[in-house]
């Protein structure tokens, strides 16, 4: 593998899946970002990283990087992303969610598109086996033609809905969505990463094909949600924690688990479930439990393809237009509950439509 100059801009616990990716791609991370001196000297301890920047965009002046992880929260990914565009870098790994709308997503993409860079979106799961081997049983239809698709995941719709969504369409082969229809419950107007974030959510979504997919997300479980873990801080946590225990009290804390009903069977796959993955065809009396890999690391695989789109051209499975096809879902989703009604696409509202329902007060 050629050598390139890696940078990452903030060095929070996701940062630290991005490093050991690179690690084991034998790529050193030249320099490292963060407005936290004690995360960058975490970072410098742990990855022998040198060089070391409060200010990002210093970093992108001085630093002539190749390739640049963006680890930073969501309302921070657009400007990030199109400084490092203009900055020259060749290939960027943005985490999730893309951005928390989709005027800025346009801007990211038609940023790199102008200079070249290769874009990617960090929905890694992609390249986990546990979902690369499901969407193989999908395409080999051990169950048929796929019929109907459930999902449901703990979290809430950008945060870790973004996931879920994304594995929907990557099982439903990327079809272009026809519409979609949702609802959620936003009684908290709670913020999370920098952005609000709703309660509960429920969707039901129609792709090209015909094929149909529900999804259900829920922000709170019976587990004790603590500051300062995966982006929870005080305004992210629920103010009436009675009324979320007495909704969500028998619910189990699922994650990113999907149901796939075909003509001549049924996939059942989730990280949380026993088995992670099984399947019933046609004519199977009993399920059929398939071997899993656990040690491949699905943050490398995403590194390695991210290269291989700048070495080769090649389209990358996470392209930041399919980050922008999958956040266009989650924004249908808001846009809505607001209106009340079913959202054709493509979906034409560019802002973060629950955004502008707290701040008019609609919600």
């Amino acid at each position: 593998m050629k050598s390139y100059r890696v940078g990452i801009i903030g060095c929070g616990s996701i940062a630290n899946a991005h490093a050991r990716g690179y690690r084991a791609l034998g790529l050193n991370i030249a320099a490292a970002a963060d407005i936290n001196q004690e995360k960058l000297n975490m970072f410098k301890e742990r990855y022998g990283v040198k060089n070391l920047y409060k200010d990002y965009k210093q970093m992108l002046h001085k630093e002539a990087l190749d390739i640049l992880s963006i680890c930073t929260w969501p309302p921070l990914h657009s400007e990030m992303t199109v400084a490092a565009a203009e900055a020259g870098v060749k290939g960027v790994l943005c985490e999730k969610p893309m951005a928390t709308c989709l005027a800025e997503a346009d801007r990211m993409i038609e940023a790199c598109e102008k200079t070249g860079a290769k874009l990617a979106v960090g929905h890694m799961r992609r390249f986990s086996e546990i979902y690369v081997k499901t969407r193989r049983l999908v395409v080999d239809k051990v169950v048929g033609e796929p019929t109907f698709i459930h999902g449901i995941s703990v979290g809430d719709l950008l945060s870790d809905g973004t996931h879920l969504v994304d594995i929907v369409r990557f099982f439903a082969g990327d079809q272009p969505v026809n519409w979609v229809i949702g609802q959620i419950d936003a009684h908290e107007k709670r913020r999370r990463y920098g952005h609000y974030v709703e309660d509960a959510a429920i969707c039901y979504i129609e792709f090209r094909n015909g094929l149909t997919a529900f999804i259900e997300m829920s922000a709170f479980t019976k587990a004790p949600l603590k500051t300062g873990t995966v982006g929870f801080s005080k305004e992210s946590l629920p103010k009436d924690l009675a009324r979320a225990q007495s909704i969500y009290a028998r619910r189990k804390a699922k994650y990113c688990s999907v149901y796939i009903q075909g003509t001549e069977g049924r996939i059942e796959v989730g990280e949380r479930e026993q088995p992670p993955l099984r399947f019933k065809g046609k004519g199977d009396a009993d399920w059929n439990v398939p071997q899993l890999r656990w040690d491949v690391d699905p943050f490398k695989l995403e590194i390695e393809a991210l290269i291989e789109s700048i070495e080769q051209g090649k389209e990358n499975p996470c392209s930041g237009k399919q980050g922008r096809q999958t956040l266009e879902v989650l924004m249908a989703v808001f846009e809505s509950s607001r209106r009340r009604e079913i959202i054709p696409f493509p979906l034409e509202v560019m802002d973060h439509p629950l955004t502008t329902m707290i701040e008019k007060g609609e919600i």
